[in-house]
């Protein structure tokens, strides 16, 4: 398993990247039961792993929204 970390100050987030994260609730830590989960993917990856991590979150009883947003890179700012 390896961890990074993205630092921007107090916005900085980890990242962890490792085979079988989905199936290690312990991957989705610090979140817990209760805890509020926003998934922001894209078209192409939605298909793929937005049922999967919502489902791994939901069964460590975090509630789960989510939005899908169209590919490209014009997408990936909130200006």
């Amino acid at each position: 398993m390896e961890r990074l970390t993205v630092t921007l100050g107090e916005r900085s987030y980890p990242i962890t990247i490792a085979a079988g994260l989905f199936n290690d609730p312990a991957s989705f830590l610090p979140l817990k039961s209760g805890d509020q989960a926003m998934l922001v993917t894209n078209e192409t990856l939605a298909p793929l792993y937005l049922d999967t991590v919502r489902s791994a979150l939901e069964q460590s009883g975090v509630n789960v929204d989510s939005v899908i947003l169209p590919d490209g890179e014009q997408y990936k700012s909130l200006a």
